[in-house]
């Protein structure tokens, strides 16, 4: 799953929210965030939210190609560690 959007906030939460699910019924969830350059907390909550249903369904989610600003902001926010995000992920 690709993502166009250069910035993700609440905004964009919702149709986040349903892609997310669309791609959970078929299969593993990769978030392509190549385009993305700003994440919102309400956006990383999601994630969080999908990485533990992911989990539970013995599925995957990963975030890729994240830009050194988003990974920044989810270093800052704490959840790096949660989302499997290390200094040296490209």
């Amino acid at each position: 799953m690709k993502i166009e959007q250069d910035e993700l906030s609440i905004y964009e939460v919702e149709n986040l929210h349903k892609a997310i699910l669309a791609e959970f019924e078929q299969e593993n969830i990769i978030v392509d965030m190549t385009n993305v350059n700003k994440v919102d907390m309400s956006v990383i909550q999601l994630f969080l939210s999908a990485q533990k249903s992911t989990l539970e369904e013995s599925k995957s989610f990963e975030l890729i190609n994240l830009s050194q600003e988003v990974k920044e902001i989810i270093q800052n926010a704490g959840c790096a560690p949660l989302l499997l995000i290390g200094e040296s992920d490209e």
